[in-house]
């Protein structure tokens, strides 16, 4: 097995300050309560710290003020810091396997090459919401993909039916002010350089409650 190492370039040409905040989330999110990294859990707490005083700084940025942009310039940097002493970790762990590192949230490094259709998304799990009229949809990561589109509607398909579709950049999703009483038909699709879609295996939900 080749083994590939954690991407560690944060920098503000890779990541705006608002996509390094989201990224960050997404990172802490992957990473709690996963198997493959047992020992993680409890050392993201710092992280999300770093994370929401960067982010607090980055909405007092419209003010304009010197202050609150050195503020944020090392606040940056302290959460950098921090992800690549995480990274760190995870690479460990992993023992550089791509699949496990992936389930982090961690990009991996790559050579440039064109990378054609990505796989069919596997282990499409469709639930009952935390709130009302939701739905939780989750699914296996997709290797390549940078984000992934999801399309929805009411069960049974027919002509007429017209697909709601969202995007995002994690493997779960929340579908909210659905319809109560109705069961819904979903899909994923990975979103890659290839503007082909390969989409899952449509999964009915149980009515929604």
């Amino acid at each position: 097995m080749k083994k590939v190492k954690i991407s560690v370039d944060l920098s503000g040409h890779n990541y705006a300050d608002k996509e390094l905040n989201v990224k960050t989330d997404n990172i802490i999110e992957c990473l709690t309560d996963n198997s493959n990294f047992p020992t993680l859990s409890d050392q993201l707490a710092p992280v999300k710290t770093k994370n929401d005083y960067f982010g607090s700084l980055i909405v007092k940025m419209e003010q304009g003020n010197k202050q609150i942009t050195s503020e944020k310039k090392k606040a940056r940097e302290d959460l950098e810091n921090a992800l690549r002493s995480l990274a760190g970790k995870v690479q460990d762990i992993s023992g550089g396997d791509e699949a496990i590192i992936l389930t982090s949230g961690f990009d991996i490094n790559r050579k440039p090459t064109t990378v054609g259709e990505l796989e069919q998304p596997k282990n499409v799990i469709v639930k009952q919401g935390t709130t009302s009229a939701s739905l939780e949809v989750s699914w296996s990561v997709v290797a390549h993909a940078s984000s992934y589109e999801v399309r929805y509607t009411k069960a049974p398909l027919t002509d007429a039916s017209v697909f709601t579709t969202s995007t995002t950049t994690k493997h779960k999703v929340n579908l909210d002010n659905l319809e109560l009483r109705e069961s819904y038909l979903v899909q994923i699709a990975g979103i890659g350089s290839d503007p082909k879609r390969i989409w899952s295996v449509a999964v009915t939900s149980c009515y929604v409650s």
